[in-house]
């Protein structure tokens, strides 16, 4: 390849220089700066006058001579040595190491710098590029630096075949290309960037989902097209009549495959489909999609996707003595309370228009709690959703979405989805944990016991990180009580076998995984029949979007409460107001950002 001969450029010093190494220092050892093979002129940009001229480089090709050291066995000879020099981005060395080259086209920059192990300043030299191209491949911005009356520039060169050279060959917007041909006609002396390809972003592909068909009134708790949420009084037993069409499944539609600008498809990621469990008295057909009631009876949807129908039990009074302990395979309305040391036990939905005092409630469908659940004996467990009133000192597991309309009190709470407080709503105490989000109103007051709000978290996994904790600080109690009574060495056999023992569990500890749709551990922890399912990054196929769960606190957080997302923890250090707590991108903090009023 033929090149240029050598031309003047300007050399950009870093601000934390003050001197330049030459061939005519004589303090130190002769070192020969490097020739350069591209114009470089002093212009006038714009129409200020108070604007001062700035240096502007000539258009280079990929491939061409950017410095070297031509005829250095001459210089050799009288003691120099060749100055430092590196490529910078879009540049590299040349195979014998003494030149760079342009990876592409583009205008070159110098500039020196300093490094600790090389005594010299270095100049490095890297490309501008012509066609900047973003890092997802979905961009190309034409790059145009003001001509030189003596170098190379855009106006000698084809912006089609640049294009083609560079294999860039969908979503080419031909009129930016022009455009930009015309600003290259005008001979204005300007930096401009033209955005002349767009790849074709990927498509969202929709999950299946369940079409019902029948009017089934409000569910507390769901999230509306505005954002707001809706607590509406939950409606349950809602009638259906045999034959009827209860709800059809609408399959997941797989979105449109992405084209990056060098025409490379992406596919969408897949909808997810759904599994339609049904139960008792009603049928889901394959054929037509369709869930249908084979009785007439009431309905009760589980978790979405869980649809049965029952008969309905209405029970006027308590749950006390007169009734004994409630089991039924139907769905249940009592009118009044569930008192102290009772127990109800239901395969369908529960509505209680009174309290649960210190009693036992089991369901396989939804819960309704008109009134309040009191007592450190009250204990509810649900399938699908809980609807409450206010609950103090009790315990709630439910699989679905968990409502609180107005206070938990030393509770704890968990949910398989979301849970949803009112934003008049109080925690005091207690804990919450949540599979999915958290929206609450105050947590938390003056002198007392900090509360504890978890989401994106398996609460069982939780239970089994404190074990695992309380586990390292017995083992750690045993190997010092075993010294001590028995004034062994700590270099023993048994003490050995302790102390490895006790570093496995705190490798399991570090490694455990509480995020829903995940293994148990990371790769670097956990028994070795459970490793072919971990991943060193907790994810997995079925894992939750952990980055995009978060906690709303619209009302007063106060100081001390602990919160988690996924596997990364907090304390908030001050009491504040309408904050947002979600991951940082890096998935190694978490942030509190301002909710708007």
């Amino acid at each position: 390849m033929a090149f240029l001969a050598p031309r003047v450029c300007l050399l950009i010093m870093d601000s934390d220089m003050n001197e330049q190494s030459s061939a005519g220092d004589t303090e130190k050892r002769k070192l020969l700066d490097p020739t350069f093979h591209f114009t470089t002129n002093f212009l006038k940009i714009g129409d200020d006058s108070s604007t001062d001229k700035i240096p502007v480089t000539e258009l280079v090709k990929g491939g061409q001579l950017l410095a070297d050291f031509p005829n250095f066995h001459r210089f050799a000879a009288k003691g120099f040595a060749k100055s430092p020099i590196e490529p910078g981005d879009f540049a590299q060395l040349s195979e014998d190491e003494g030149a760079i080259v342009a990876t592409v086209s583009g205008y070159p920059k110098v500039k020196k710098t300093r490094r600790s192990d090389v005594p010299e300043p270095i100049t490095v030299v890297s490309i501008e590029p012509l066609l900047k191209v973003s890092p997802d491949n979905m961009l190309v911005t034409l790059v145009i630096h003001p001509p030189l009356e003596t170098g190379h520039s855009l106006q000698q060169e084809n912006l089609e075949e640049l294009l083609a050279d560079q294999k860039i060959i969908f979503g080419i917007d031909h009129q930016s290309i022009e455009d930009a041909k015309a600003f290259l006609k005008s001979g204005e002396k300007e930096f401009k960037s033209f955005i002349i390809a767009r790849g074709q972003s990927v498509g969202q592909s929709i999950d299946a989902f369940l079409r019902y068909d029948m009017e089934i009134g409000p569910i507390a708790g769901t999230i509306l097209e505005n954002g707001s949420i809706d607590f509406r009084e939950r409606r349950i037993m809602v009638g259906v009549k045999a034959g009827q069409c209860v709800a059809t499944k609408i399959p997941a539609i797989q979105g449109a495959p992405g084209v990056n600008v060098y025409g490379q498809e992406t596919a969408a990621k897949a909808g997810r489909d759904i599994k339609i469990d049904v139960l008792n008295d009603v049928q889901y057909s394959k054929e037509t999609l369709q869930v249908t009631a084979t009785k007439s009876g009431v309905l009760s949807i589980v978790n979405k996707n869980v649809i049965k129908v029952c008969s309905h039990q209405i029970i006027l009074g308590d749950i006390d003595y007169e009734t004994g302990n409630v089991e039924s395979m139907n769905c249940i309305t009592i009118r009044g309370s569930v008192q102290p040391g009772f127990r109800v036990t239901v395969a369908g939905d529960v509505e209680i228009s009174g309290a649960v005092m210190s009693a036992k409630v089991i369901s396989q469908g939804n819960l309704v709690v008109k009134g309040g659940i009191t007592g450190k004996d009250s204990f509810l467990e649900i399938k699908g959703d809980a609807d409450i009133n206010f609950i103090e000192q009790g315990t709630i597991k439910c699989g679905g979405i968990a409502v609180i309309r107005k206070q938990s009190y030393y509770s704890d709470i968990s949910a398989g989805s979301d849970i949803r407080c009112q934003k008049s709503s109080k925690i005091v105490g207690g804990r919450l944990i949540a599979e999915g989000n958290i929206t609450i109103g105050d947590v938390g007051s003056i002198n007392c016991t900090p509360s504890f709000i978890a989401a994106g978290v398996i609460a069982e996994r939780l239970l089994h990180f404190n074990n695992l904790k309380a586990s390292i600080v017995g083992q750690q109690d045993a190997i010092i009580q075993w010294l001590q009574r028995y004034h062994g060495s700590s270099t023993s056999k048994k003490v050995k076998a302790m102390e490895k023992e006790l570093a496995n569990t705190k490798l399991l500890l570090l490694r455990l995984n509480v995020i829903p749709g995940t293994g148990l551990y990371s790769k670097a922890g956990g028994p070795e029949d459970e490793k072919a399912q971990f991943s060193e990054d907790y994810s997995c196929a079925g894992s939750i979007e952990i980055e995009k769960i978060k906690i709303d606190v619209l009302g007063t957080i106060f100081s001390d409460t602990r919160i988690q997302i996924g596997n990364c923890t907090m304390v908030v250090e001050k009491t504040v107001s309408f904050r947002q707590f979600k991951l940082h991108p890096n998935k190694k903090s978490i942030l509190a950002i301002a909710i708007k009023k």
